[in-house]
């Protein structure tokens, strides 16, 4: 069952009982991501989820690792261009460990100026290596081309030049205009006393003041086709990265493209991976994937092969996508991805970490949290009507962005300009 609360400073609170198991997840999540960020601080959402890390006013850097490790627990953070999440993973009797370490980290960071430092070193790194992989660098170029001047096109990590100017100033600074009571999302799935559990969030989150008062408007694609070539003369292979209008986090026609999906590109037993891999060997990794944001989406259908075979898969790509946006699938292909779905999402539904991920992902779209039966109906109820309602939108070749990165990519952006 799933209960709701909402502290008196507009802290939201969406949690779900599981009685079979012994472990809960918990997570606190803020409306803190590169589309909220100035030019001058981008990156910041994710330097400041590197930060937390490195120490409170009562706790270091390694008394969070030793706490969570002495219980056997978890506990981890992610940024995203909408929100920063921090989530804990505890056998339910140390759930009050993990309320405890977690609000702590998030309402007394202590920013130390020389961590500061040396965590910018870190997250250098950490953008050399993002840089150094073709996968990253053409699914950044990609995002890019697709929102143009958006902010979603705004890249999470920001770059050495911005972060080698954070300061401890600007890190509270961010955090306080920021992490309001009205931005941020406790969310908890497991086994635990919803009593006991609201007590201890009630003692440690109360006394957080302020709104954030903030609004931004992102997520309207550029509505242009586009196609970029990254030359990257080490690699031996081509990838190739297709992005299709999709939908938002909200949107009715993002069942239906799932159930698409899991058809077209985004199974072992799909048409791309049958068509491409299994039946021609052409490519390892291929297959297709829907990604929504909280007002708008995109369907990437992605490849990595050799170069002389590369021409070949992307035709192969390109055809699959013509045949599905005049025919659709076929009733068996539906009522196949409809099992697989339900299967998927059952199994995965089973762990309180993805519970707890979904509880906060609604409420930080506004929206009523989602229940199993709800995800299962969703996906059972999509039909044939349905998806091919869809496809003239999704499937728009006059609204594709491409992008290939490898050796003489330059020459896929010639084909398929050729092609289309």
């Amino acid at each position: 069952m799933i209960r709701e609360a909402v502290l008196k400073n507009g802290v939201r609170v969406v949690m779900e009982r599981m009685e079979n198991v012994r472990s809960v997840a918990i997570s606190v999540a803020c409306r803190a991501g590169s589309v909220y960020e100035t030019p001058d601080e981008a990156g910041i959402s994710h330097f400041v989820e590197h930060m937390v890390f490195k120490g409170t006013k009562k706790r270091s850097a390694g008394d969070i690792a030793k706490q969570m490790d002495a219980v056997g627990g978890s506990i981890n953070a992610a940024t995203s261009r909408e929100s920063t999440r921090f989530y804990a993973k505890v056998l339910d009797e140390h759930l009050p460990i993990a309320v405890d370490v977690l609000s702590d980290m998030v309402l007394d960071p202590r920013f130390d100026e020389k961590d500061i430092e040396l965590e910018k070193g870190v997250v250098f790194d950490e953008i050399l290596m993002a840089a150094d992989d073709p996968d990253d660098v053409a699914m950044q170029k990609l995002h890019a081309l697709y929102y143009e001047n958006d902010a979603l096109a705004k890249p999470v990590l920001g770059s050495r030049e911005t972060v080698g100017t954070f300061t401890q100033e600007m890190l509270f600074s961010y955090m306080k205009r920021r992490y309001t009571p009205d931005n941020l999302i406790i969310s908890c799935a497991g086994n635990f006393d919803y009593d006991r559990l609201m007590t201890e969030i009630e003692e440690r989150f109360s006394g957080l003041s302020g709104t954030c008062g903030e609004s931004a408007a992102f997520g309207v694609p550029s509505g242009i086709s586009k196609f970029e070539a990254v030359e990257r003369n080490e690699l031996e292979q081509i990838h190739i990265n297709l992005a299709f209008p999709g939908f938002g986090f909200k949107d009715s026609g993002r069942y239906p493209l799932m159930a698409f999906n899991c058809a077209f590109g985004g199974s072992m037993s799909s048409r791309l991976f049958q068509n491409i891999r299994e039946s021609r060997g052409l490519a390892y990794s291929v297959g297709s994937t829907p990604s929504s944001y909280m007002n708008s989406g995109y369907f990437i259908c992605y490849a990595a092969t050799g170069i002389k075979q590369a021409e070949t898969v992307l035709e192969l790509m390109l055809s699959e996508v013509k045949k599905a946006r005049s025919l659709g699938i076929t009733k068996d292909e539906l009522a196949h991805v409809k099992e697989n779905l339900k299967g998927s999402l059952l199994l995965w539904y089973e762990s309180t970490a993805a519970r707890s991920a979904m509880l906060s992902r609604c409420a930080l779209e506004n929206l009523p949290p989602v229940s199993e039966a709800d995800l299962i109906a969703q996906t059972e109820n999509v039909t044939m009507d349905d998806i091919m309602e869809i496809l003239p939108y999704v499937l728009d070749e006059k609204r594709l962005c491409a992008t290939f990165a490898g050796r003489d990519s330059r020459l896929m952006v010639d084909l398929i300009k050729n092609t289309l």
